[in-house]
């Protein structure tokens, strides 16, 4: 891939020196440069060509983890690209499937003769089923890809001609290279309007007169905070400064600017405030398998100071920052 090289050497140094922040500008920009690497590479004349385009892709996300292992969208986004190749060599797999019959021993040779439509045996119809049935699991998904068989090669040894086995061979790969790229375009559409579907939620969680906590700054529960806004709710929200960035004086600046009455506390008068609190929300940086949440500085005393007074704990993030990996990973990777 002599013409992703440079991209791929280059958003691997800006996530060696943290040039990029955010899990949201991090995964879309991932996802643009495996699309880029997806489009750029040549499909050779091997049987299973989504286990070569895969191969292509993990190659790239594994310089790309390397580089910034705590950043999990990163991981998050390879994987799912992953799976979008999975899925589209299924689903490509699946369509050959349908027009070949299944074979079973037999002295009558009239059938076989007379029936044009490649035969495949029943071996290989429930090798195909299985694996088209089989779960998909992302935290594998780096690890390996199962490789099917070739559908085109088995019904080319049946009798077809070699010059349409080729010419079927090359429109199949177009179709799973076309495929791939449309898929990851709707991936990188899911990624910029994550907020959309997460805010429709927020007249559910907000009523009225509700005193809400957050920490930090984060586009996700502001978003969050917004669309209740829009909805005539009215409720007061208390923002931790989040030392030592001091994020949360940015998100008062910006909630105040929306009408939202909104009053920035010091973070160590938390604990002193939680009692007032009907509702904690915060966003999170990541989701780990186990249910633990990488967030800010300071949010582990907030959680702390919300379960002591049982006050609701709202975690708002988008579906790139779900991770399969758990905390003991990421520390051991740290």
């Amino acid at each position: 891939m002599p013409d992703v090289q440079p991209l791929v050497s280059d958003f691997v140094l800006k996530l060696k020196r943290r040039k990029v922040e955010g899990s949201h500008a991090v995964a879309r920009q991932t996802a643009e440069l495996l699309r880029s690497v997806v489009s750029q590479h040549r499909m050779g004349s091997s049987a299973n060509q989504a286990a070569a385009l895969a191969d292509a892709v993990r190659a790239v996300g594994e310089q790309l983890i390397s580089a910034n292992p705590i950043e999990l969208a990163v991981g998050n986004i390879v994987r799912r690209v992953l799976h979008i190749i999975k899925e589209e060599d299924i689903s490509s797999t699946a369509v050959g499937i349908e027009g070949l019959s299944v074979t079973v021993d037999s002295d009558d040779e009239y059938d076989s003769e007379h029936d044009d439509r490649p035969a495949l045996s029943a071996a290989v119809l429930a090798a195909h089923a299985r694996n088209a049935l089989r779960a998909p699991s992302l935290q594998t998904l780096l690890e390996d890809i199962p490789v099917s068989p070739a559908i085109s090669g088995t019904a080319s040894s049946t009798g077809d001609s070699d010059g349409k086995s080729k010419s079927g061979d090359k429109s199949s790969t177009r179709k799973l290279k076309h495929d791939v790229i449309a898929a990851i375009g709707d991936l990188i559409d899911e990624i910029d309007s994550c907020y959309e579907p997460i805010s429709e939620q927020a007249v559910e969680l907000i009523h009225q007169n509700e005193v809400i906590l957050t920490l930090g700054r984060s586009r996700t529960v502001k978003e969050f905070l917004y669309a209740a806004k829009e909805k005539k709710r009215s409720f007061r929200v208390f923002v931790a400064e989040g030392a030592p960035r001091y994020q949360g004086h940015v998100l008062a600046k910006e909630l105040v600017e929306k009408g939202v009455q909104t009053t920035v506390i010091t973070d160590s008068a938390v604990f002193a405030m939680i009692s007032r609190v009907n509702m904690v929300i915060i966003g999170a940086h990541a989701i780990m398998a186990n249910g633990g949440v990488i967030a800010p500085v300071g949010m582990n005393m907030v959680a702390l100071a919300a379960q002591r007074h049982a006050v609701p704990f709202v975690v708002v993030a988008g579906s790139h920052k779900v991770s399969c990996l758990t905390r003991r990973l990421i520390y051991r990777v740290a």
